[in-house]
């Protein structure tokens, strides 16, 4: 009874906290809306090892990620994060909507190496907002977590949360 009880208080915080990044007017737009207005595509953009988009399609098709992940957009990225769209040049990623799975992929490059200090400290403030909350709820959630870094490489800035991250960062590295 205190696992399920636990399992839906964690359940609500991470609606709750996503209920609270909405944008004011977000409510209006519709989900075809939100997803076509991502102007940044990952897709679109290409890089001298690879494109961001595909690497991300590899890592699907060579890990195991949990069932219920969604991609992330420029809009679900502002939310989140708190990143606006002109920082970054090209992104990938995705994370898990499940509500409980904290599982995260996000790949930015960054525009300006001022645009990598502030994505690298907006990416952190995540990490340690959403350990603050589940740490006492999910603890191992909380130890997967705790493992996460952000990583910065050039004007690649990168966070993985996930048990297999050393595997999902080795295909990130090996594609671009």
């Amino acid at each position: 009874m205190k696992r399920i009880f636990i399992v839906l208080a964690a359940a609500a915080i991470a609606v709750s906290l996503c209920a609270c990044g909405e944008n004011n007017n977000a409510g209006s737009e519709s989900k075809a809306d939100s997803s076509a207005d991502s102007t940044i595509s990952a897709e679109s953009k290409e890089t001298e090892g690879g494109s961001l988009a595909a690497a991300l399609e590899r890592v699907k098709k060579e890990v195991t990620l949990p069932r219920d992940t969604s991609d992330f957009n420029a809009k679900r990225i502002l939310r989140t994060f708190g990143i606006e769209e002109d920082k970054m040049e090209e992104f990938a990623g995705l994370y898990c909507n499940d509500g409980v799975t904290q599982d995260q992929i996000i790949y930015i490059k960054a525009k300006s190496n001022d645009d990598v200090s502030f994505i690298q400290e907006k990416l952190g403030n995540h990490l340690q907002n959403i350990y603050n909350v589940i740490k006492n709820y999910t603890p191992e959630q909380a130890a997967m977590i705790e493992k996460a870094a952000v990583d910065v490489n050039g004007k690649y800035v990168s966070l993985v949360i996930s048990e297999k991250a050393d595997d999902i960062k080795a295909i990130f590295r090996d594609a671009m």
